[in-house]
């Protein structure tokens, strides 16, 4: 599940929990079309939890203008319906149209959670277009939330209003975090399972294998580092398009016998214990919640200084940036957080603490209701 799909529903779910009357407008993952996760797992998870939910089957994230114009008449139609006293807006394309449905129909609170930009993840005229679109639609916008600092301070680097400071919140995803007691007991359990002995030393990550998450330039770390470290094994757990390139990729560096992808797992929480260093190689992110969780259990993480991992870098020890693309950095980096894990216990118990009592979900929840209040 994306981490935008997760905080809303997280968010949803403790406000019907606690009686407050909510609804979620969503639309639906196209699996012949779509860029996002094709499970659409998190609806059926809102569907469980008996949450109103209004289904737009037009709306999804590749842009169409029949399907987006009638995707904005229907977002129309349903705030005519329920008449929201808040509306708490998710994801760039639905950012727009929802946004563009509340002026329309003269909806002034209006909250927009950035989960990273549009124009993050585009060049050329079409990157210039999408921050013409921002900077003109932060007009229609009451309040922001923010998923890390960088993003703001991007909106106004390419030339976005001042003043959003002045209306926006940064408030840093919350996770559920595997219990510290039983860490060591999966960490035995679910090595033995990968085929992985104790002293093997794990790096790896848990996402999506497609564009934005980038796996092809992880193969590529992994085939550097491999020749540094003999003890290293490579680990990806998740599912997507690229997979079977990503598999020749491994074969032709001569690196198969250390690289390992089993797939989508469906209860990947306490995979996390597996790592003994956690990678993060995106094109473009919010702030990833895998780090958050990685974190949680003491694992050093290696990423591209992108986004949220900017914030993270200079917020904690155990989070090593590296300047985007550089394989050699990262590799060198790699080799910082295998010494780390070995000479640092002090430092990674009190960041440990931190993160599961700053970033968990109740605090979350607590904060985004506060905008709320403000609204």
């Amino acid at each position: 599940m994306g981490g935008a799909q997760q905080l809303v529903y997280e968010i949803t779910r403790r406000m019907h929990q606690s009686n407050r009357d909510v609804v979620i407008f969503t639309g639906l993952s196209d699996p012949k079309k779509s860029l996002s996760a094709l499970d659409n797992k998190i609806l059926e998870a809102v569907f469980r939890e008996k949450i109103s939910v209004e289904v737009i089957p037009s709306l999804n994230d590749k842009i169409s203008l029949i399907s987006d114009l009638k995707s904005l008449y229907m977002i129309c139609k349903l705030l005519r319906k329920h008449k929201p006293s808040v509306v708490h807006i998710h994801s760039s394309k639905t950012g727009i149209l929802a946004r563009l449905a509340c002026k329309l129909l003269n909806v002034k609170k209006v909250i927009y959670h950035v989960h990273g930009w549009s124009f993050s993840r585009a060049r050329g005229a079409v990157r210039m277009f999408y921050i013409f679109l921002e900077k003109l639609f932060y007009y229609l916008t009451d309040k922001y939330i923010f998923v890390c600092k960088q993003d703001m301070i991007d909106f106004i680097s390419c030339g976005g209003n001042t003043q959003i400071k002045i209306k926006s919140y940064i408030i840093y995803p919350g996770a559920e975090f595997l219990r510290l007691d039983k860490q060591e007991k999966f960490r035995t359990e679910l090595r033995k399972k990968l085929g992985y002995s104790y002293s093997d030393h794990v790096v790896g990550t848990v996402g999506r294998l497609d564009f934005q998450k980038n796996p092809q330039i992880f193969v590529e770390i992994a085939s550097s580092y491999s020749k540094i470290d003999s003890e290293a094994k490579f680990l990806w757990i998740g599912k997507g398009d690229y997979k079977e390139d990503l598999k020749n990729h491994i074969d032709q560096l001569g690196i198969s016998d250390r690289f390992l992808l089993p797939g989508y797992i469906e209860e990947v929480e306490p995979y996390f214990s597996v790592f003994d260093t956690f990678v993060i190689t995106s094109r473009y992110e919010g702030l990833p919640v895998t780090i958050l969780k990685a974190l949680a259990c003491g694992i050093p993480v290696v990423g591209f200084n992108i986004n949220g991992i900017n914030d993270l870098s200079k917020k904690f020890s155990l989070v090593n940036g590296v300047e985007p693309y550089s394989i050699e950095e990262f590799a060198t980096k790699l080799i910082n957080a295998k010494n780390m894990k070995k000479s640092r216990n002090k430092i990674i118990k009190k960041e440990t603490e931190y993160v599961r009592e700053n970033f968990n979900l109740d605090r979350m929840y607590d904060n985004i209701l506060k905008v709320y209040d403000s609204v």
